[in-house]
């Protein structure tokens, strides 16, 4: 499997060894990218991105395991082979939740053509905002950075619960030269209550959030230390819940936030695809892998 990176731009939140680790890893573990257990008791079930060596980076093949995850899961829990009145999404071990996509395959799609990298683009959200169509409840536990679509995946959640101090919700993008991606630029005004001057600080200067920073903003509902501990509670009081009344009142929510979304995937996509094709796309991923500033082409070169 290929070198397994995400889109931040996070010099002096990873030591140079690691981010060395994340540009230069080869493999990873044979095993399931994406985990799931349930705890009967509680009645809280878990999800778990399980890529820790990569920072849980999110990958055409950890994708293709999460859509067949949901699936199973929404399955299940329609016809009542699970009891799971909420779910805690997490990313393995405590220094990510996830670094967003594959810089190498992201790099490749250069070569291909615009449409060809829209479709690509399209068919990738969907492989992991299918968590938007679980039938109970899902909380992000942003226990380390959620970088680029990471983040986007994180704001897919119902609610989030983050680490205090760390910088912790980035939406990087731009400092690597692409426009957002997975619904980000929906999905934000969807957390903020419409579009607003600070979602646009956000998206054009690339600008990574700590835990308190996203809380202030509403961002986030609950900041702890362990905020994954702070998930599995939050997941417990609302498991404790009428089922039924859960279920419909977040169909009613997701209906009001979905409004958009499909347009919005739609037109990132083709801008994204706009921006691989660009001579100088992978500058910023450079950048990154040689610790210096990026130095993008002019606007009206290809």
């Amino acid at each position: 499997m290929r070198a397994l990176v995400g889109p931040f731009h996070q010099r002096h939140h990873f030591t140079s060894q690691s981010l060395h680790r994340l540009l230069s890893s080869s493999s990873i573990s044979s095993e399931k990218l994406v985990g799931w257990s349930v705890n009967e008791e509680t009645k809280v079930g878990t999800i778990t991105l399980q890529a820790p060596e990569t920072y849980n980076a999110l990958t055409v093949e950890m994708g293709q395991d999460f859509a067949v995850l949901c699936r199973e899961i929404t399955h299940d829990l329609t016809t009542g082979q699970q009891d799971v009145h909420a779910i805690v999404l997490q990313g393995q071990g405590d220094d990510a939740f996830s670094a967003g996509g594959n810089f190498e395959w992201l790099k490749s799609l250069q070569h291909n053509s615009v449409h060809e990298n829209a479709d690509i683009m399209l068919q990738f959200y969907s492989s992991f905002l299918c968590v938007r169509r679980l039938p109970v409840p899902v909380i992000a536990a942003i226990q380390g950075p959620a970088i680029g679509a990471g983040a986007c995946l994180a704001l897919a959640c119902d609610l989030r619960t983050a680490a205090p101090k760390r910088k912790i919700l980035g939406f990087t993008f731009s400092s690597l030269g692409i426009h957002s991606g997975m619904g980000g630029s929906h999905l934000l005004q969807c957390a903020l209550g419409g579009p607003s001057a600070i979602i646009n600080e956000i998206l054009l200067t690339g600008k990574v959030l700590s835990g308190d920073e996203a809380l202030e903003l509403g961002l986030v509902n609950r900041v702890a230390e362990d905020a994954k501990g702070a998930a599995y509670e939050l997941a417990s009081k609302i498991a404790d819940q009428h089922p039924v009344a859960i279920r419909t009142m977040l169909q009613t929510i997701r209906q009001h936030q979905d409004d958009g979304l499909e347009q919005a995937l739609q037109r990132e996509a083709l801008a994204q695809a706009i921006c691989y094709n660009r001579e100088d796309w992978g500058e910023g991923v450079d950048a990154i892998s040689e610790k210096r500033d990026p130095v993008f082409d002019s606007y009206h070169k290809k």
